[in-house]
């Protein structure tokens, strides 16, 4: 059946005398149930490897009278259910204990699984479905981990997430990976705090400390963006595609490509591309320089003003949200496998991957003698003084514009880094993965 039981003493909410409850513990697989036998006792008084009261307690026959009594119960219940088929729980035999004490069975407990389950679909509800996608991964996780549907928000104890954490590490699970997965879970805990449902004193992420690591550059430098702009490929291939795509990244001062996939025509106002990052919800206003005016001809000439459909054909446009978010996501990831070929092809010993446009055209804006400030400015980032709290004024539109022309050009500035524009009088129909 999986269960093991103990009686143990609970060092970690001592009552204000330093006496400590003594409670049944009840293990099944990777996680356990608590419940409280109604006494404490001081340290000294509690016999570990006998789990029982020392006679220094004046109280020890009843007290022992006690955890044997609640043995001996359990006992009872799991002989009693030896061949069912359905699995025990041990919030059955805590309900058959409290029922022998003519107690009424208490109502479930606070479900991690169930309540997280009810964030995402709010979180799906009101269009945020990067978010919920976040949260999806981190309760799929645990589900795998515990081996169950049901998991109670005060099972999640600090030595449970040491344990969880461990067995990510022997699954290969990269420590930044893990941080994510630890991240929602505690905003989770949060949000049931904050709303009531659960209490704060069973916050287990007090103590325990999410480890990360720090993030490898992903800079390119001013030749290498220059060998995979100048690299000869055949027109029309996937990998020339990926390239054209993660080009415009760069000319967009590293656009993150969910927001390039999903420009639409009311996105081009006057020359630029206006949009709200989805990651930030900060709204981005870029001149289309040059550069990708001539990437964005391979794919179409104009769109009707009225038109819904993405400028780019990568992906389709979809009432789906959550479909929509996928076909995104494995174009990404179609982006970074041709990347990767790409960097290999150019002799880069980087793991370039789409990210490497917006830090690549940051690097190289360093390089060309642009401020902090101003680099900080065009990425959309909050800068200036953090101890005075003083920000700079917002840079004009001109002078960003002017940046990002010079570190476009300074890519672009190897002879034949494309090929000639080709100006279509129709959007290419055929699909571009």
């Amino acid at each position: 059946m999986g269960f093991t039981f103990k009686f143990i003493v609970d060092k970690v909410h001592p009552k204000k005398n330093c006496t400590l409850p003594v409670r049944l513990r009840i293990y099944f697989d990777r996680i356990y149930k608590e419940h409280s036998l109604g006494f404490a006792v001081l340290q000294k008084e509690w016999d570990e490897k006998l789990q029982q009261v020392l006679p220094a307690n004046e109280n020890y026959l009843a007290y022992n009278t006690k955890i044997s009594s609640t043995r001996s119960k359990v006992q009872k219940f799991l002989l009693l259910n030896e061949d069912r088929e359905n699995p025990i729980t041990a919030e059955e035999i805590i309900s058959y204990i409290d029922q022998k004490k003519g107690k009424s069975v208490t109502k479930d407990k606070p479900d991690i699984i169930n309540y997280g389950r009810r964030h995402i679909e709010k979180l799906q509800t009101s269009g945020n479905i990067g978010n919920a996608i976040v949260y999806s991964c981190a309760i799929n996780k645990l589900k795998s981990y515990v081996g169950r549907d049901k998991l109670e928000f005060e099972a999640i104890t600090y030595g449970f997430l040491g344990d969880f954490n461990t067995s990510m590490l022997v699954d290969g699970i990269k420590i930044n990976s893990i941080s994510n997965y630890f991240r929602t879970i505690r905003a989770l805990f949060n949000q049931a705090i904050k709303d009531g449902t659960l209490e704060a004193s069973i916050y287990p992420f007090t103590d325990f400390r999410i480890r990360s690591e720090k993030t490898i550059s992903r800079a390119l430098t001013k030749p290498e963006m220059a060998k995979i702009a100048s690299l000869e490929l055949p027109e029309n291939t996937p990998i020339w595609h990926q390239r054209n795509l993660f080009l415009l990244s760069y000319c967009f001062i590293g656009i993150n490509l969910a927001d390039l996939l999903t420009l639409t025509r009311e996105n081009m106002v006057d020359g630029r591309i206006i949009f709200r990052r989805k990651k930030t919800h900060k709204v981005y206003s870029m001149l289309v320089q040059e550069k990708a005016k001539e990437i964005f001809s391979y794919y179409f000439t104009s769109l009707p003003e009225d038109s819904k459909e993405f400028i780019l054909p990568f992906v389709k446009q979809k009432n789906d949200l959550i479909q929509l978010k996928k076909d995104i996501q494995q174009t990404i990831k179609t982006c970074n496998d041709h990347l990767e070929k790409l960097a290999k092809l150019c002799q880069i010993d980087k793991p370039v991957t789409s990210y490497y446009a917006r830090y690549s055209w940051s690097n190289i804006a360093r390089t060309l003698g642009y401020s902090k400030d101003l680099i900080s400015e065009a990425l959309g980032h909050e800068y200036g003084n953090k101890i005075t709290g003083i920000y700079l004024n917002h840079y004009e539109n001109s002078i960003l514009d002017s940046m990002n022309e010079k570190v476009i050009a300074a890519v672009f500035e190897t002879p034949n880094c494309l090929p000639p524009a080709n100006f279509h009088n129709e959007r290419r129909a055929e699909s571009v993965m």
